[in-house]
């Protein structure tokens, strides 16, 4: 039986199988959370039309403000994803936890403080056997935030077990390559010679900077926008002008492209702050693209390659639902 292993994210659903075949449905949960079970059922069906499946999932979504809790959010997506199962007629889900073990709907409500926020260590203990003496760093920049991963001979060896922990000790940084609004990394931008101080409106994400420094591709289809325009370099430079309360009629083209180089130079300070001198490092996430560039760059010497080199190109975009999926066919007591 092939395992598809789920990342059921704030923003996002990505699902994978164990074969390397990924999916991605956009799902804001602050607004969308009572239709879950739809869009659940909507991608286990996309990957297992084929063949019989036993799904293995993993977690970020309960910390939406939808949720008066963690642990109410971590009961919420448990008794829908079970829902969804039963419905389906396929066998009981099992939950990833931080400490690397699979557990029932249950038992995951129970020790829901595992259960919650459990993506990274599958990503990490999965991508950790590609590294030379399966030690050094892995590194994920998703569309919201990045994780960054000691490991050592195959254990992960990150001190924070929680996110809050995990943000004192610089192994998550709340930046990502898609949705983080500028006005919450930047103070002011440099136009004409002089620093400006920027609005502080959700006008722009680092998403647009990413366009415009050809770090991502347009697609026009894509409104999941500070200003639910299309993802193109045109409305992006639109709404990266308005962080200094300009538009693309008063500036030029190399100017907003000037402005966004100076985001994404932010964004990698943010990142790089947390990096010590390493040797071995895998990236992967939705931000690859990007992120090889800027540590190839500040660590010339690193052996630096993507999870995708290894696992498949596809994989990238979805490396903590695929790492759950093979972890979970690597455990026969499930």
């Amino acid at each position: 039986m092939n395992w598809l292993g789920l990342d059921i994210g704030g923003a996002n659903i990505k699902a994978a199988l164990s074969d390397g075949s990924v999916s991605s449905i956009p799902f804001r949960f602050w607004v969308e959370h009572e239709r879950l079970k739809d869009s659940l059922s909507e991608i286990i069906t996309e990957l297992s039309s084929s063949e019989p499946v036993r799904i293995a999932a993993t977690m970020t979504a309960e910390l939406a403000d939808c949720f008066e809790t963690r642990q109410v959010g971590v009961e919420f997506i448990v008794d829908c994803l079970d829902s969804v199962c039963s419905q389906l007629g396929l066998s009981e889900p099992v939950y990833a936890g931080t400490d690397l073990a699979f557990r029932t709907g249950d038992d995951a409500k129970d020790h829901w403080l595992k259960t919650a926020a459990s993506n990274w260590t599958m990503m990490a203990a999965f991508a950790s056997r590609f590294l030379p003496q399966q030690s050094g760093l892995v590194i994920d920049m998703g569309s919201t935030t990045t994780d960054i991963i000691p490991v050592t001979e195959g254990n992960v060896a990150a001190i924070g077990k929680t996110d809050s922990q995990r943000l004192q000790h610089g192994e998550l940084v709340y930046v990502g390559a898609k949705r983080t609004p500028v006005c919450s990394i930047v103070q002011s931008l440099e136009s004409d010679g002089a620093a400006i101080p920027i609005a502080r409106e959700f006008f722009a994400t680092v998403d647009d900077a990413m366009l415009l420094c050809e770090f991502a591709a347009e697609n026009d289809a894509d409104c999941d926008t500070a200003d639910g325009r299309p993802r193109t370099i045109a409305c992006a430079a639109q709404r990266l002008c308005r962080m200094i309360c300009e538009d693309t009629v008063t500036m030029r083209q190399e100017d907003v492209t000037s402005l966004a180089s100076q985001v994404l130079k932010q964004v990698e300070r943010l990142l790089l702050s947390k990096i010590d001198e390493p040797s071995d490092i895998i990236c992967t996430g939705s931000g690859v693209e990007f992120l090889m560039h800027v540590i190839k760059k500040r660590f010339p010497s690193a052996n630096v390659t993507t999870l995708g080199s290894f696992a498949g190109a596809k994989i990238d975009a979805a490396a903590p639902a695929f790492a759950t999926a093979v972890l979970a066919s690597e455990r026969p007591e499930l």
